[in-house]
């Protein structure tokens, strides 16, 4: 369904690498990290062609029942044959899905990478009527 998710953090001096890698594997397990000093901050990448990468995802939007939201932020992030969304590292770190990037810590970055974007979708986060999905 997917070639590859790949995860993208900005991990700035007040942070503690080891917790924003947390952060990243509570959203997209088995991830394979690669760390890039910029100076003022490090970005921190990880990468996985695991084909249950994106199953944790899927049982926190069901979990918080948030499946309408998720689908429009997938829906907003697709760009050809990726998906790019953006969530809080802070919700991350603490098990949660939290669409509201904004935050003096930056967003962490979810790049879905998907021959067939709109299969993805459905699966991920498919359309629902009241809380229940339809797709």
């Amino acid at each position: 369904m997917f070639e590859e998710v790949e995860v993208e953090a900005y991990v700035y001096p007040t942070e503690d690498i080891e917790k924003v890698k947390k952060a990243m594997l509570n959203l997209v397990p088995e991830l394979e990290f690669e760390a890039f000093d910029r100076g003022d901050y490090i970005i921190l990448t990880g990468r996985t062609k695991s084909k249950k990468a994106l199953q944790r995802l899927y049982e926190l939007f069901r979990g918080q029942a948030i499946l309408d939201t998720a689908r429009s932020f997938l829906e907003e992030g697709y760009f050809g044959e990726e998906i790019i969304i953006k969530v809080n590292k802070q919700a991350a770190y603490a098990g949660k899905v939290n669409f509201n990037e904004e935050s003096p810590l930056g967003p962490i970055t979810i790049i879905i990478r998907t021959k067939d974007p709109h299969r993805l979708m459905k699966w991920l986060a498919p359309r629902t009527k009241d809380g229940v999905p339809i797709e």
